[in-house]
């Protein structure tokens, strides 16, 4: 404890997820001193670290602020998320003397990749303009700060002190009175987005409350958990067990089954020993979790809901987490066969799509039950990103997605990509805005690094 020093700017954040929770009409108390030292740390600092945990953080900030006003939220979006990251970019051109020829080479796939994208979205430009921010701009902004980043470097220290203060708010919240109705309101009563979102699945079959997190989207608050790991891993802070332990019950109580698979596959990857020599610390942990799991299971087994939750990751089981998108899937995959050259960028997934997707019958009680349509594809990314882009393009984004998360061949680069392969079945990860352009360019960044673990085997290729 005499080690532990309090930092101001995040102890605000970590306030501001506490009152946008308990009382978000004084939010803006935080929010304002908040950006006003965010922007000096960008400004005159130069500071790419607080662009990303500006980001991360604009969900906070952005309906609370005033609350249900669209303007103030247009405003605080522009903040939040473009300005910072043009300023950086800014400054990155200013002082970039060369191309780094090399950066270009290591990202080739990724560039023609981008530039599959931009060409592609020329067809359908109504279509492909609808999901640019989401989809295109995260990665091309990527592309952006790895070539032309001259001096300026990402703090991973800081931002694993981030994740410290951001998870422990969020464990706090989660485990303080009235959280349900807390983080219902806040969604019914468009507070943290423009629209009143009532219908979005907030507790496991209606019983277990899901952590949303300071992002409000259990999906990404679990993959920040898993980048939370591997942050603490490329940084060889891997024995800190209190990060740990925070991060998985974290990503946990997200219940979001795609992120929770990554985060056992890396737990695997970052602990499993290459030789195992049996130690008093080893035997002690081994002990300790295994207590823990039995805990685990006696519980599963005298709660239905977590039943029906695990049964879900079941491949076999009638109602597991692929088949709940089998309709998407089943719908993309039929495009691609009508047209496997691509339907065009946005084709499926623009709200402005030409999409009638029947989902079978609602209210059953009545004579004639009423019919449940969709209008666009969602969560079934490999899929979706066949049928708009086709095999070209697939193959493109498959070999940028490999390029990107697979630079450094060694097990944990490994185990990442496969638990990301399997969860993009179900997930639309690469159309997450700017919390994907975050995710990569961390991921990214880290694994460039020089401070890998050595004891950890290579992948031959």
């Amino acid at each position: 404890m005499k080690r532990f020093k309090v930092d101001y700017y995040l102890l605000l954040i970590f306030l501001l997820i506490l009152i946008v929770f308990k009382a978000p009409s004084f939010a803006f108390l935080f929010i304002i001193p908040i950006l006003s030292i965010s922007y000096y740390r960008i400004i005159v600092k130069r500071d790419i670290t607080t662009v990303l945990i500006l980001m991360l953080s604009a969900r906070l900030i952005m309906g609370p602020f005033i609350i249900n006003n669209n303007l103030s939220f247009n405003i605080l979006n522009i903040l939040c998320n473009y300005i910072p990251i043009v300023i950086i970019l800014g400054f990155n051109l200013i002082s970039l003397k060369t191309l780094n020829v090399k950066k270009l080479w290591s990202l080739k796939w990724t560039l023609l990749f981008i530039v599959f994208l931009y060409f592609f979205g020329l067809f359908n430009v109504s279509y492909s303009l609808s999901v640019f921010t989401e989809e295109i701009l995260p990665l091309s902004l990527f592309f952006i700060v790895i070539i032309t980043n001259s001096e300026q470097s990402i703090k991973y220290e800081y931002l694993l002190n981030f994740f410290r203060y951001t998870f422990l708010a969020c464990l706090v919240v989660y485990l303080s009175p009235h959280f349900y109705d807390q983080m219902y309101l806040l969604f019914a009563d468009g507070i943290i987005f423009k629209k009143k979102v009532s219908d979005i699945a907030l507790r496991v079959f209606r019983s277990i409350p899901r952590n949303t997190g300071f992002v409000f989207d259990f999906r990404i608050m679990g993959q920040l958990a898993c980048i939370y790991l591997i942050i603490l891993h490329y940084l060889k802070k891997r024995d800190n067990y209190w990060d740990v332990v925070l991060l998985c019950l974290v990503g946990l109580i997200t219940f979001s089954r795609g992120p929770l698979l990554i985060l056992i596959l890396l737990l695997i990857g970052v602990y499993a020993p290459t030789k195992i020599r049996l130690t008093k610390k080893l035997i002690i942990l081994t002990v300790c979790f295994f207590v823990l799991m039995v805990m685990g299971i006696f519980y599963g087994l005298n709660n239905k809901n977590i039943q029906k939750f695990v049964k879900t990751f079941n491949p076999f089981a009638k109602d597991n987490a692929i088949s709940q998108r089998g309709i998407f899937i089943n719908y993309a995959l039929n495009r691609f066969s009508e047209q496997p050259f691509g339907a065009g960028i946005g084709a499926l997934s623009s709200s402005k799509a030409d999409v009638v997707i029947f989902a079978g019958y609602t209210n059953r009680h009545k004579e004639k039950p009423d019919k449940v349509f969709y209008h666009k594809v969602g969560d079934a990314y490999l899929a979706l990103s066949l049928a708009e882009k086709g095999i070209i393009g697939f193959i493109l984004f498959l070999l940028s997605l490999i390029e990107i998360f697979y630079s450094k061949r060694n097990r944990v680069s490994l185990f990442f990509l496969v638990g990301l392969m399997i969860n993009l079945i179900g997930t639309d990860i690469p159309k997450q805005g700017f919390y994907y352009f975050v995710i990569i360019i961390i991921y990214y960044g880290l694994s460039q690094k020089k401070i890998l673990i050595d004891n950890l085997p290579k992948i031959s290729t």
